[in-house]
């Protein structure tokens, strides 16, 4: 269901105006500047901790820190400054008779899978700004969090820019198998998991047997730049 009425805000976005995705943007980020919402949203996110810490979960990516919230207002603010995706030409190549060009598309239904970040809301909804639309399945320790956010931010945001309801859609169930229906469902034009190495392989390759392009983001990464004088001891156990 949530595929389906994210399929036919895709079709609804090619009408959408740039103007209006920037607006959600701005007002996605204004909702979450709020204190008196972001503070609805953080006693739901307290519950899920406590929740979570009682069964004996780790927490660590589940809190809804003030620097979080303030990653997720800046990463909201740089989509709504961020170019449309509007069709426009980016290289023609000519033959004698004909040209080939390429030009900027959008993809369609773009889905996420992740274990319980709240920011990822506002990396993940920045997919509107090239006309495409997105599906969220969050980890069952976050998902009241998820609906908080949905609830009180996302949703009046697509009323207040005018886009379609179905652009942002939240897989709202706790089973580990709507997370594999959802990335067998042909109509996904892209599949992005993030969390555990083998929870994020095995949902790529069900993307995958499905002929959906994955990216999957399991093992992470980073650089780390040290001083000369950095205490080697200390720098091989980071």
């Amino acid at each position: 269901d949530a595929v389906t009425k994210s399929v036919e805000a895709f079709g609804q976005m090619k009408s959408i105006s740039a103007h209006q995705v920037t607006r959600f943007f701005e007002e996605f980020a204004r909702i979450l500047s709020d204190d008196h919402v972001f503070e609805r949203i953080r006693s739901v996110n307290t519950a899920d901790v406590l929740s979570a810490k009682e069964r004996g979960r780790s927490t660590g990516r589940l809190l809804l820190t003030d620097s979080m919230r303030s990653d997720m207002i800046a990463a909201l603010v740089t989509w709504s400054q961020t170019p449309h995706v509007d069709g426009s030409v980016l290289e023609t190549v000519e033959h004698s008779g004909w040209s080939v060009s390429a030009v900027k598309s959008s993809l369609g239904v773009v889905a996420f899978i992740f274990e319980g970040r709240p920011n990822v809301f506002a990396d993940a909804t920045g997919v509107l700004r090239s006309g495409n639309t997105c599906v969220f399945r969050i980890g069952s320790d976050a998902l009241a969090t998820a609906q908080a956010i949905m609830d009180l931010a996302v949703r009046p945001a697509l009323l207040t820019s005018g886009l379609p309801p179905g652009a942002v859609m939240l897989v709202e169930s706790r089973s580990h198998a709507s997370g594999w229906a959802l990335f067998s469902d042909r109509r996904v034009s892209l599949a992005i998991a993030r969390g555990s190495g083998k929870a994020v392989a095995q949902l790529g390759a069900v993307a995958q047997q499905h002929g959906i392009a994955a990216s999957l983001h399991g093992t992470g990464g980073a650089w780390m730049i040290v001083a000369e004088q950095a205490d080697a001891g200390r720098f091989h156990s980071v």
